[in-house]
């Protein structure tokens, strides 16, 4: 796995942690996504998602706003609380250009859906799991 300029990397990684995936995915050549835990000597970073997945309860529509984040199409659903520390990271990672395993994301958490909103959504049955964990979940703002 490489780490290209393209790469998302707004989510709170440093240079050790980006460093410590680069090891741990050295021998990637092919798409992926995978949760793992950074070992207790780096730093933890922060996870946005709240929500049953995390161990909160459902929010509701009267604990939520809609705002867009960076240049998404869709709004997403957030909640006005803090990002929570974790050791859990999600990477993401696959094909750019010639290079057969780029680092695309990683981010604090476990993987959730797509949003519902997210236009590369197409498949009903995907929609429909979108759809419903989003009715419960939010994102720190």
């Amino acid at each position: 796995m490489k780490i290209l300029k393209k790469a998302h990397l707004d989510h709170g990684l440093s240079k050790s942690h980006l460093d410590y995936l680069l090891f741990a995915f050295a021998s990637r050549d092919r798409f992926f996504i995978e949760t793992i835990y950074f070992p207790e000597e780096l730093d933890e970073i922060p996870c946005a998602l709240y929500g049953p997945t995390m161990g909160d309860g459902p929010l509701g529509e009267g604990e939520v706003f809609y705002a867009r984040r960076g240049d998404r199409p869709n709004l997403s659903r957030m909640v006005r609380l803090p990002s929570r520390p974790t050791r859990q990271v999600t990477v993401i990672a696959g094909p750019r250009g010639d290079v057969p395993c780029a680092l695309y994301t990683a981010f604090g958490g476990p993987l959730a859906p797509k949003e519902p909103g997210d236009p590369s959504l197409k498949e009903p049955e995907e929609m429909r799991k979108a759809t419903a964990f989003w009715r419960e979940h939010a994102l720190a703002a």
